[in-house]
C-alpha cells in the first residue's frame, strides 16, 4: 500500500492488486480515521464511499485534498493497476 501523497497530517494511499479493485479510488488516512474516496473519471464525479472515525471537518479536508490532486492521484492509481 504505497503512500502517494502526504499533506497537512493526511496520508493518501493506494492499495495494490490483487487486494484492491476498480473503480479508481484512494484511502485518505488521518490520525483519527480514514475516508475512502472514488476518483473522478470520465463520466463519474469524485465521491465519498466510506468514512471511519473522521470528524466532518476532516472528511471535508480529505475530499479537498483528493480533488486538488485528482489528476496526479488518477495517474498513480493507473500506474499501479494498469
Amino acid at each position: 500500500m504505497p503512500t502517494v501523497l502526504r499533506l497537512n497530517g493526511f496520508r493518501v494511499v493506494i492499495f495494490l492488486p490483487p487486494r484492491e479493485h476498480t473503480p479508481p479510488h484512494v484511502h485518505v488516512q488521518h490520525a483519527t480515521g480514514e475516508a475512502v474516496i472514488m476518483l473522478a473519471t470520465t463520466g463519474r464525479k469524485q465521491s465519498l464511499t466510506s468514512v471511519t472515525g473522521l470528524r466532518d471537518a476532516d472528511v471535508a479536508r480529505a475530499f479537498w485534498i483528493v480533488e486538488s490532486h485528482s489528476e496526479y492521484l488518477l495517474e498513480r492509481w493507473t500506474e499501479f493497476h494498469g
